[in-house]
């Protein structure tokens, strides 16, 4: 099935969440592949190519989620080190651009948001939207509890 241009202006998912950590380590932690396995939800495998600068740089993971196993590839899109971390990544049904932006609420707290747009895909993108925006959110609240507890193990 051929993914066709979506050009949706209005993201489909954005949350905000507070992170006991400071800034730089929470972006160093989300920016770091090594991290993934600890908050994204279902990553069974992940290979990168990484360019100087970082954007350009491209990756590709494996996920397993509900019951399915699916590759994922992307690459990032900007990256602003301690503020903003954007990548675009899809598989066979759908792409997607999200962005992480964070902002330092006190020396050892961020306030991180996450926004996803869909950039491309089938007919059904709609109904993946649904699905995406719990998966997001989940991922969301298990990357808070990870880099909370790595940062406590370098306190």
């Amino acid at each position: 099935m051929e993914l066709k241009v979506i050009n949706e202006k209005k993201p489909f998912f954005v949350e905000g969440i507070d992170i006991d950590a400071p800034k730089d380590f929470v972006f160093k932690f989300i920016s770091e592949y090594e991290k993934h396995g600890l908050w994204i939800q279902g990553l069974k495998n992940e290979t990168h190519t990484d360019v100087d600068g970082v954007v350009g740089s491209t990756f590709t993971e494996t996920l397993k989620l509900y019951g399915l196993e699916e590759e994922y590839c992307g690459k990032v899109l900007s990256y602003e080190v301690g503020k903003m971390y954007q990548i675009e990544i899809g598989d066979k049904w759908v792409d997607f651009k999200i962005e992480y932006d964070f902002d330092e609420i006190a020396p050892e707290k961020t306030h991180l948001i996450q926004t996803a747009w869909t950039i491309k895909g089938t007919g059904l993108h709609k109904l993946f939207n649904f699905f995406n925006r719990q998966i997001l959110h989940k991922q969301m609240e298990k990357l808070k509890a990870s880099a909370e507890a790595e940062y406590k193990k370098v306190k």
